[in-house]
């Protein structure tokens, strides 16, 4: 018999962050904030519609802890709240602010979309594994920085043709928050404007002020005038 969606999230539930009523699932269209988690969301999820609480399916977990294959002899406890203020997630670097699979003894912390993600994925064609060691010397070719404070947190890494390319967990998903929680892979994710996008966006916009003003105090009419396609371009 085949497992179906169904069978590995029922219907109605009860969770012990909210048990004043049950929660039915349910389909979200539009993204939503997991009043779990405190991570955007979209599709499917658990919904109590008297509350207006919503929560993803993978924060009503069946089992109340899980072993992740990276991290031997780790046993991982699933915890409605950090145990407390600046607690980061090991895998993406962001903070956990809500539900959160933590090990105390083993100082390790995953948000619940970091604790699954897939062994693997598939950027512009090319596959690339999920590693926890840290690497300090590589730079992501996503946010491009160097010596980036992510670099301390786990990445997704790949040995295209003899050379080695690499990307932050937290650069990824800066790039998939809120799509639908069924598919894992990057590549077929939309981005969306948070926080890392919202960085690129200014300083984006801060370049194209800076070369604006020089054409005009150097009265480059031609440069102006390849400028224009730029800035409608910031504000679409």
């Amino acid at each position: 018999m085949t497992r179906t969606e169904e069978d590995a999230h029922p219907a109605v539930i009860s969770h012990p962050a909210h048990p004043q009523h049950k929660l039915q699932r349910a389909v979200v269209d539009a993204k939503f904030k997991c009043d779990g988690c405190m991570q955007l969301g979209k599709g499917r999820s658990y919904r109590c519609e008297p509350c207006d609480y919503d929560i993803h399916t993978r924060c009503a977990p069946t089992e109340s802890s899980l072993k992740h294959h990276l991290l031997k002899n780790c046993k991982l406890d699933f915890c409605l709240k950090p145990p407390g203020p600046g607690c980061w997630c090991d895998a993406c670097g962001d903070e956990c602010l809500g539900f959160l699979y933590s090990n105390r003894d083993r100082n390790v912390d995953l948000h619940p979309r970091c604790a699954f993600l897939p062994q693997q994925v598939v950027i512009d064609g090319v596959p690339f594994e999920l590693h926890t060691k840290k690497e300090s010397s590589l730079t992501c070719f996503r946010c491009q920085q160097k010596g980036a404070r992510r670099n301390t947190y786990w990445s997704y890494r790949s040995r295209d043709s003899g050379e080695h390319r690499y990307v932050h967990v937290g650069c990824l998903i800066d790039g998939t928050r809120g799509k639908e929680e069924s598919v894992p892979t990057p590549t077929e994710l939309v981005n969306n404007p948070g926080k890392g996008a919202w960085y690129k966006s200014i300083w984006k916009f801060t370049k194209i002020v800076a070369k604006l003003s020089f054409y005009l105090i150097t009265f480059d009419a031609m440069g102006i005038f390849t400028m224009a396609g730029d800035v409608v371009d910031c504000f679409m």
